[in-house]
């Protein structure tokens, strides 16, 4: 078993992998990444300064892998996809020395996994159906479908094995009426989505977490715009308070909370941080600048924070995040994905060139303002696979309109990955 050092400072590597699920255990010492676009678990013993990647069961082609959790340093549980249709939750007991398939075949892929305690755990999926367990999931994972049946589940949060909240969210649907949050009080055998809340914008609820019965925090982002979403209930979940952002967030995927201190994660390498609850919040400097789309604490000092191409540690609270990236050479992983920008900065035109490989399927290449606003979308054909292709941008909108002299942002994404980059327009 190799073992795969995670270096100080941040490096480049051969591919940009999208670290999307992480959790620290409650000794600060070990603890689990998964990937969503490769079969790859790793495991830590040393709080995040080395990483071992660990075997998973067979047939794991298809397999993609959403989210991880532990209850201890030897008990461990992720959820992801197993093939096309099919939801996934594998298990440990031993550190991840041997991972077994619980279940396969609940939704059409886990997306989110939580446990309060060793027995009681929620599994999330999308189109409204989630599953729950008493047992550890040893011996049964029920599947449960909400009346929300186009709801995609992303954020779990119970205060007690009877009494919880979910929220939904749609990332890059930009469709209306996607964002969901729905309570029970049975232990999630059924939820109660007249007394849930329903967005009717484009505004999406990607996590969710309860202090105790009455005072909540849901977070989220508009995808028309990719501005940040955080809302506070003080009310058990019967109305909603929009909470003010710092400046330079963008739309959120992830949050977590040791008593009132609480860290949140988003688009753009966004971290911010809280120490009241979620009342205010204040943003915390990394070396990230792609999107985040987990967070974990063990204690109000110790945490993990993953996203696209990056691991990022710290043992101070956030005040310090050490940038990590873990260099492979594995020959099954995917194919890089590249931007270049010149000049830049530019005054009228610059030259965006961008590659792709075989094994991503395309997407637009999109500019935003430095408050998140799509400016202007190019689309990306089909004949850029395999070679690069360039488009040159003259500092317009998409309506041809000059737009202002500032810093904008480059993104180019496929389902597998993401590539963000700063380009400046100058007076």
């Amino acid at each position: 078993m190799k073992y795969v050092a995670l270096l100080l400072a941040f490096a480049s590597v051969s591919f940009a992998i999208s670290y999307h699920g992480c959790t620290l255990a409650p000794d600060n010492l070990n603890g689990w990444v998964v990937c969503i676009d490769t079969v790859l678990i790793l495991r830590t013993m040393d709080g995040g300064l080395t990483w071992i990647p660990q075997s998973v069961p067979p047939d794991t082609i298809s397999r993609r892998l959403f989210d991880v959790t532990c209850h201890d340093a030897s008990r461990a549980w992720i959820t992801g996809k197993h093939n096309y249709l099919a939801g996934e939750i594998l298990a440990t007991t031993d550190g991840g020395d041997h991972w077994y398939r619980q279940i396969v075949g609940f939704g059409k892929y886990g997306t989110r996994i939580e446990f309060i305690d060793q027995d009681h755990g929620w599994a999330l999926s999308g189109d409204g159906a989630l599953a729950m367990t008493t047992d550890g999931g040893d011996s049964l994972w029920e599947q449960i479908f909400t009346e929300w049946g186009e709801a995609e589940y992303y954020g779990v949060s119970f205060i007690n094995p009877t009494v919880g909240w979910i929220c939904a969210g749609w990332p890059d649907s930009v469709i209306t009426g996607q964002g969901y949050i729905v309570p029970s009080t049975d232990g999630g055998l059924t939820w109660d989505t007249l007394s849930g809340y329903h967005a009717e914008g484009y505004e999406d609820f990607f996590d969710i977490h309860f202090f105790d019965a009455h005072n909540g925090i849901v977070v989220g982002g508009d995808e028309s715009d990719y501005s940040p979403i955080i809302l506070k209930t003080t009310d058990g979940g019967e109305s909603w308070d929009s909470i003010s952002t710092p400046p330079n967030t963008y739309y959120l995927r992830a949050l977590d909370f040791v008593g009132n201190e609480g860290w949140a994660v988003g688009r753009f390498g966004s971290i911010i941080h809280t120490t009241d609850g979620g009342d205010t919040w204040a943003f915390q400097n990394s070396a990230a600048v792609n999107t985040m789309f987990d967070v974990d604490f063990s204690d109000n000092l110790h945490g993990f924070a993953v996203g696209q191409g990056i691991i990022l540690r710290t043992t101070d609270g956030g005040q310090n995040w050490q940038p990590t990236a873990v260099e492979e050479n594995d020959s099954e992983q995917p194919q890089t994905l590249s931007l270049e920008i010149t000049p830049n900065p530019f005054r009228r035109t610059t030259d965006i060139r961008y590659r792709i490989s075989d094994n991503f399927d395309i997407t637009d290449l999109k500019i935003y303002d430095a408050s998140g606003r799509l400016v202007r979308r190019f689309s990306v054909l089909p004949s850029a696979t395999n070679h690069q292709t360039s488009v040159t941008w003259c500092g317009d909108d998409n309506a041809g309109a000059k737009v202002p002299a500032g810093v904008y942002f480059v993104e180019y994404q496929t389902t597998h990955t993401q590539v963000v980059k700063k380009v400046i327009l100058l007076e």
